[in-house]
């Protein structure tokens, strides 16, 4: 099992009040395995997401991650854990503005030890990046930002990847090709992938699809 969550409870701070964003929930995620996260604005989808990367600490219960508890794991085994492990597609593409589009493409296979020049380039092809390559982030309209970030996540052939709305900056026919080759790409790399997504067309193309809703996730019909 890829990814496993156990009982997971999440509360914020709303103004003077406590909320709970998140209660007891489960799921398990195995290799290979593509599931659509879908849910209203302020639901908790991101925060679920980070919860996982270990961006944020575990409250209450337990995320395990290739068999690493994240709610004991030590800060250096978290990163490790996302080094090697975890594919991140943010919401905002975190690029990193000083290094070119091609350096940005290559940076997550290369500290993950799974550099392959060849892939890279064709994952660029594939995305319709390739005349990118040489220019740098500031250049690059949000769409292509957004391509540029799904290279990256892709590049390091990660075990598990986590997208947060990777579509939201394309166009349907944009849009349509890069889920096709997110989830093309996740079968066959044997990689579990959870998206975030308020597409229905684009949650149809998952294995599954959960709503998260008053802190608990519900499985919606196929």
């Amino acid at each position: 099992m890829s990814l496993k969550i156990t009982a997971l409870s999440h509360h914020i701070v709303d103004g003077n009040n406590s909320r709970c964003l998140l209660s007891k929930l489960s799921l398990a995620i195995a290799q290979g395995e593509c599931i659509a996260l879908m849910g209203d604005s302020g639901s908790g989808k991101t925060t679920l997401l980070n919860l996982i990367a270990g961006l944020e600490p575990i409250q209450q219960g337990d995320i395990a991650v290739a068999d690493l508890s994240l709610a004991k794991a030590s800060d250096g085994q978290l990163s490790q854990l996302r080094k090697e492990y975890i594919g991140i597609i943010f919401q905002q593409f975190n690029l990193l503005t000083g290094l070119s589009v091609q350096d940005n493409i290559d940076f997550s296979a290369k500290l993950s030890g799974r550099f392959q020049a060849s892939y890279g380039l064709a994952l660029a092809k594939e995305l319709g990046i390739t005349g990118l390559l040489a220019k740098f982030p500031a250049t690059l309209s949000g769409g292509e930002m957004q391509r540029v970030a799904i290279a990256r996540a892709l590049n390091a052939k990660p075990h598990l990847l986590l997208a947060d709305e990777p579509t939201g900056n394309l166009d349907d026919t944009n849009s349509e090709h890069v889920v096709s080759q997110l989830v093309k790409l996740a079968k066959s790399n044997n990689t579990a992938l959870l998206m975030v997504t308020h597409s229905a067309e684009v949650a149809q193309r998952m294995d599954k699809v959960y709503r998260l809703a008053n802190g608990t996730l519900t499985l919606l019909d196929a």
